[in-house]
């Protein structure tokens, strides 16, 4: 004949295989969506910029897609979904008039959970006088989870 286990026994085992199922779980809190990018543009030589110079810098989610519906073959839909591409989501942009010379000093707020960190955001800078872009940054400054509360500088080059 087969004793019955214990009560206190079963309450035990159960704890532990509750323990052991929670440390699969990624259960760490996300940080605060609302951040602050700072940092400088420079470039090359110390140009004076004219009084009629405007400077945009731009945090920017470049990965944006979309599931739409399945398009219908001879009335018949496609059990796979297709992929759109959305134009890159500006998420935070701050405007500098009559910015004077290099360096100029920024600060974005933005809006980017961390998950969007994790992928990659791209920060965009241009200058524009005359009435045309005269300066942008040719190559990408990322923002990611690791550097996000960094001092960021961007680099662009006369178009």
């Amino acid at each position: 004949m087969k004793k019955p286990l214990p009560r206190a026994w079963l309450a035990g085992m159960a704890a532990v295989l509750a323990v052991g199922c929670g440390s699969h779980l990624d259960i760490s809190p996300m940080s605060d969506p609302d951040r602050v990018l700072i940092g400088r543009v420079e470039a090359r030589g110390s140009d004076v910029l004219p009084s009629d110079a405007v400077v945009s810098v731009r945090v920017v989610d470049p990965e944006r897609t979309t599931d739409k519906p399945p398009s219908a073959v001879l009335g018949e839909p496609s059990p796979i979904p297709e992929r759109s591409i959305l134009p890159p989501k500006i998420l935070g942009e701050q405007i500098i008039k009559h910015p004077g010379q290099f360096p100029i000093v920024f600060r974005v707020e933005y809006t980017a959970i961390d998950e969007q960190l994790q992928r990659g955001l791209i920060v965009e800078a241009r200058i524009s006088f005359a009435g045309k872009v005269q300066y942008f940054n040719l190559e990408s400054s990322a923002v990611t989870l690791t550097n996000f509360a960094d001092t960021h500088v961007v680099s662009v080059n006369r178009l």
